[in-house]
């Protein structure tokens, strides 16, 4: 194939305007979410009745010149003592860096203020270069993310046990979250780089927890205004599962807690890591895609875990992995996180696919003895 994927594991002009050395109290972000190569979501959190506005522009020297005001989340999943609100910046050109700021009540600050680069339009040569994290925990070192700023990725992607609350109870998440995204070198990260995010089992529910949880329902519409990811699930399946294109890579982040079958059920045709529907939904996008990389990411280990992953879902992984060598299903790449190391092999059952089946494992950003993370780059040549 005429193009590559480049991994990389690693261990740990100011505007005149009302200007704050730090933002305003109880103020969250701004995290860039989604990006497409015409659009951003920015999200926010901000005190109770404050007024918030995002500007957006490819010139510092006309950053403030457009107001795109912020919509505030009308029916909060928790008691979160604040307002989550979304701002979409639109009309932005492909393959573009741009620059943005937030207004709280008139105010910025420097740690309001970010940049970001659009996306190229599919069918276009280009570089992707991508981080891939999970489990971060509050009171470990952090200084991962300060190498993850380094790399100058495109694109971040978190695959779960990005806090560690072990509940389905919204507000009690969003302490946690809200602590978290508080941290320095992490905020620098979200406002910096677009950030998606999927959950695993600590952010979703209690540890090792599946589709039997109490509250998961709840859990999943806090997850929905937690973060700023493309929409989420179908109009029949509910589920925190999603894709999205970055030019020639269409990624298809799974939710492997949601419809998972317990850890402990026997290991026949019955147990099922995604659910029929959604694993319906994965293989007709990886068949309907055109893209040269198709990325399935999930905080599940294809085969790592002896105790919470695919390994113990063995109908479940054949099924994908069939699926794929029978549509002729080309440039399929896994990720994956939980396993606090990190690290990219080939499975050992990729003649079921029909070739080698790569998985990059990155676990541990600041909740591991290494701090690791995963530093990918997809390159189309012309």
């Amino acid at each position: 194939m005429k193009f590559s994927l480049l991994i990389l594991l690693t261990t740990l002009l100011l505007i005149r305007t009302g200007l704050l050395c730090a933002s305003p109290e109880g103020t969250a972000g701004p995290l860039i979410g989604n990006v497409t190569p015409n659009s951003a979501t920015v999200w926010l959190f901000s005190a109770r009745g404050s007024r918030c506005e995002a500007f957006v522009s490819p010139d510092l020297q006309t950053l403030f010149d457009t107001r795109v005001p912020f919509t505030p989340v009308n029916n909060p999943a928790g008691k979160f003592e604040g307002t989550m609100q979304f701002a979409t910046l639109r009309e932005l050109r492909p393959d573009t860096i741009y620059h943005y700021g937030v207004r709280v009540d008139g105010k910025t600050a420097e740690t309001l203020k970010g940049s970001f680069r659009t996306p190229p339009p599919p069918g276009t040569p280009h570089k992707l270069r991508m981080v891939l994290t999970s489990c971060m925990k509050h009171g470990q070192p952090q200084g991962s993310w300060s190498l993850v700023r380094s790399e100058k990725p495109h694109l971040h992607l978190t695959v779960g046990d990005t806090q560690y609350s072990d509940t389905t109870d919204p507000s009690v998440q969003w302490q946690h979250h809200l602590r978290y995204r508080q941290v320095p070198e992490f905020a620098a990260v979200i406002r910096n780089i677009p950030t998606l995010a999927m959950w695993d089992d600590h952010d979703y529910g209690p540890n090792n927890s599946d589709g039997t949880a109490t509250g998961k329902e709840r859990s999943l519409a806090g997850w929905k205004q937690f973060w700023a990811n493309p929409a989420a699930g179908t109009d029949r399946t509910p589920g925190a599962f999603f894709s999205f294109n970055w030019g020639e890579v269409e990624f298809f982040v799974v939710d492997g807690r949601y419809h998972r079958s317990p850890d402990n059920a026997p290991d026949d045709a019955k147990k099922r890591m995604l659910g029929d529907a959604q694993f319906n939904w994965l293989l007709e996008g990886l068949k309907a895609s055109k893209a040269k990389f198709k990325v399935i990411a999930s905080g599940s280990t294809l085969n790592h875990s002896k105790s919470d992953g695919w390994r113990i879902y063995t109908f479940a992984r054949h099924r994908l992995f069939d699926a794929i060598r029978t549509n002729r299903i080309d440039g399929v790449v896994y990720m994956s996180g939980d396993i606090h190391n990190s690290l990219v092999w080939q499975h050992p059952e990729s003649d079921r696919v029909g070739y080698p089946l790569v998985e990059v494992i990155s676990s541990g950003v600041a909740n591991s003895k290494n701090l690791s993370f995963a530093s990918i780059d997809f390159v189309i040549p012309p």
